[in-house]
């Protein structure tokens, strides 16, 4: 058996994350002691690559910096350091700036690399003469895995099969079938099995047990919405693990929201908080339908509204 290099580096926007970079780093941590993977970020550059693409929200580098540690979670000898870029000329400029910035950070950490591990055949030269020392190619020609954090930006749900599993729940698509009495339940579920996805139940109505003018009783305490919000939002993460790029609930913050100030007369920050931590893409109300249509006809209009969204 050969000896292994001593320590490795790694350098990426994960941009997001994907098979691609695991595979990188996966095959790289085999021929190291210790991998030190730099997650790079520069905010401009970020927002740009955001604004052209397609992903629904912008991930944030806690964001990135959670799916790398996530997802290599069990490898005790991985570490990962953000790389803040800010400042330095834009690649394939500021090789000089950039390599003094790493190696504070090396040096920070008293780690002293012994190989550089790389898909990109264009930087090698640079890492050479900068780093001063070995540099190895992984997977090139995206043989083994071919896809790219440009792909994915493009269309991150034609390319779902790639996204980190760590990364999935940040992309989840969500969208909430709101009803006063329970109407869009069944409706929700059955577009779960439409796409093959998870339904999310609404555990508010069963909660406050509407009565038949579909008011909630008096009884019911400010701490029973924010009780119900939190155990709503723990099921919306759950869900999320397990999710075929969309799910489905009969619930959304917003509404509760609503629903909280008819009944106090006042906003909730704990209820603020989590429309900002969960924004659902698409929110279909009951009422804004004609309740004499027939089932199907409602069913056919929801459904429209569901494949726009996800199109």
């Amino acid at each position: 058996m050969k000896t292994k290099c001593k320590i490795g580096v790694i350098f990426g926007k994960f941009y997001p994350l994907h098979c691609g970079h695991i595979y990188l780093i996966e095959k790289a941590i085999t021929q190291v002691e210790v991998l030190h993977v730099f997650l790079g970020c520069e905010q401009l550059r970020d927002l740009k690559l955001f604004e052209a693409s397609h992903m629904p929200r912008q991930p944030q580098v806690s964001d990135r910096f959670y799916w790398l540690k996530r997802t290599f979670q069990n490898h005790q000898n991985i570490y990962i350091h953000v790389l803040n870029e800010e400042g330095i000329a834009y690649y394939p400029n500021g090789w000089r700036d950039w390599s003094d910035r790493v190696k504070a950070i090396l040096a920070k950490h008293q780690v002293k690399p012994t190989v550089i591990f790389t898909s990109e055949q264009q930087d090698v030269v640079e890492y050479e003469r900068f780093f001063h020392c070995t540099v190895k190619l992984i997977d090139v020609n995206r043989d083994f895995i071919n896809i790219s954090a440009t792909q994915i930006r493009d269309n991150p749900y034609k390319n779902w099969q790639y996204l980190a599993k760590a990364a999935r729940p940040f992309f989840v698509t969500k969208i909430a079938l709101v009803s006063k009495q329970n109407q869009f339940d069944e409706i929700a579920q059955q577009l779960a099995n439409i796409f093959n996805t998870v339904y999310v139940n609404n555990g508010y109505s069963n909660y406050f047990h509407y009565d038949h003018y579909g008011k909630i009783p008096i009884s019911v305490t400010a701490d029973d919405y924010i009780r119900i919000a939190k155990l709503q939002a723990q099921r919306i993460d759950e869900a999320a693990l397990n999710a075929n790029r969309v799910l489905f609930t009969a619930l959304d913050f917003v509404t509760l929201q609503q629903s909280f100030q008819n009944m106090f007369h006042k906003e909730d920050q704990t209820l603020n908080e989590l429309i900002n931590k969960y924004p659902f893409d698409l929110v279909i109300n009951y009422h804004d339908f004609n309740s004499k249509h027939s089932q199907l006809s409602i069913f056919e209009a929801v459904l429209e509204q569901v494949r726009n969204q996800l199109n």
